[in-house]
């Protein structure tokens, strides 16, 4: 089976626990949510800042991979020295691909590299982290959908999933998007899904620009001192301005 991925770069991360980290992205195409609620629109296509990566159909300027050795060296040709660097698996939902051979064998090599490698998830599908234990040596920032993204809850928040990588994972965080406006309900929706957990909870603000940032950032920054969250923010976005690709 082919995994397709939506693009290879590398750069610093811009989003939570590893923020300012030299990191190669791995970004896979496709998603099993829409969130329509961000609002983000690219060529008519409605979703998330990265919707060029989650919208299947962006899918023919996506490269298929067969083969890991290929995969592996595309990531290692990015690096701009032989300094220590993260890989970051992103998307679009990359564990819609968890069982996929090249991107076990890809991930099982940069292992054996000892690379730290996190993954950044919408956490509805749910891992068998005893038959790939590949898993269990990664780190995953969670970042579970609230109301604000448009998305039923039902198909957004999968508890089981949720907890089988807090429970078997390296480590795990969660990361979620919160706009102003709907701040007060979305202190709730958080509140319930922690519940019993005792991850560190990162909470950054929706905008898919620079401006969009400015409307929701102060309320983020506040809503966290007040609940004890750390805030993260938008790195990429704060210096580059409107997402395209990176």
């Amino acid at each position: 089976m082919s995994l397709l991925v939506s693009e290879i770069f590398y750069s610093l991360q811009g989003e939570g626990r590893f923020a300012g980290r030299p990191s190669v992205f791995l970004r896979l195409g496709g998603c099993n949510l829409s969130c329509s609620g961000f609002g983000v629109n690219k060529d008519g296509n409605i979703g998330c800042d990265s919707v060029f990566a989650a919208d299947i159909s962006y899918k023919n300027e996506w490269q298929s991979y067969l083969d890991p050795a290929t995969l592996i060296e595309d990531l290692k040709k990015t690096l701009p020295n032989d300094k220590k660097f993260d890989i970051v698996l992103t998307g679009g939902e990359p564990l819609i691909f968890y069982k996929n051979g090249v991107l076990l064998e890809t991930i099982r090599y940069f292992q054996e590299q000892n690379t730290l490698i996190t993954i950044e998830t919408n956490t509805t599908i749910e891992i068998d982290f005893e038959k790939y234990p590949e898993y269990k040596k990664c780190i995953f920032a969670m970042s579970v959908k609230l109301s604000n993204s448009g998305e039923n809850e039902k198909k957004r928040i999968n508890k089981k999933a949720i907890l089988a990588i807090c429970k078997n994972s390296k480590d795990s965080f969660f990361k979620f998007v919160v706009d102003k406006k709907n701040i007060k309900e979305l202190e709730g929706e958080i509140f319930e899904i922690i519940k019993g957990l005792e991850n560190d909870i990162y909470c950054m603000p929706m905008g898919e620009s620079q401006k969009n940032l400015k409307l929701n950032d102060k309320a983020v920054f506040e809503f966290c001192i007040k609940n004890g969250f750390c805030y993260s923010d938008r790195v990429h976005i704060r210096v580059w301005g409107k997402k395209n690709k990176i």
